[in-house]
């Protein structure tokens, strides 16, 4: 195959699309990621990794309640204090239990939390790789666009002749069985 029938392809074309959308958004965040925090950027970022004790699936940078204000405020005064951000985490870890943190520890059963959706992603990867060899293998037949030329599966007259009377066979035993049984009548 060369390149010119490759890039005509529209499978081809989207993958090369995704790559290219893929690539900028990964330039962007490692661009964003790149440039120095505020101080109240760097106590959202990590009250974001925090869950909000009273409120029910918010996290702390996002409630209004008290308690999430007074943890924001003690994040803000670690910070200024020169504790790194796992430092912080683990402080309110050792407080309030793994019910703080928004990620899951990696550790133990939820373990299974990451890695599911990388058993998930490549199990998909398998399974479109194998359709798409099964694709691949399949047999041209005339009038299809990817031959190039009008080839035809073709049987000999002897292949032909042997599956007709397999199907003939297949269908007298089909016929058979479907016949309504007889009861003898006694006399």
């Amino acid at each position: 195959m060369n390149w010119t029938s490759l890039i005509r392809r529209p499978a081809f074309l989207i993958a090369l699309a995704v790559l290219i959308i893929i690539g900028l958004v990964w330039g962007i965040t490692a661009v964003r990621a790149a440039q120095p925090l505020t101080l109240d950027q760097h106590v959202y970022s990590i009250a974001n990794q925090l869950q909000c004790p009273v409120c029910n699936g918010e996290s702390v940078a996002d409630s209004p309640s008290p308690v999430a204000q007074e943890i924001r405020s003690v994040i803000r005064e670690q910070i200024i204090e020169g504790k790194s951000d796992q430092q912080i985490l683990s402080y309110f870890h050792q407080h309030y239990g793994d019910s703080i943190l928004e990620s899951p520890p990696k550790q133990g059963f939820t373990s299974l939390i990451w890695l599911a959706p990388i058993i998930m992603l490549l199990a998909g990867l398998v399974l479109l790789w194998s359709v798409a060899r099964e694709w691949n293998a399949r047999p041209k037949l005339a009038g299809d666009p990817d031959t190039g030329a009008d080839t035809v599966l073709e049987l000999t007259a002897d292949e032909r002749q042997r599956y007709l009377r397999q199907l003939q066979h297949e269908l007298d035993l089909e016929t058979i069985q479907n016949l309504p049984a007889t009861k003898e009548v006694s006399a």
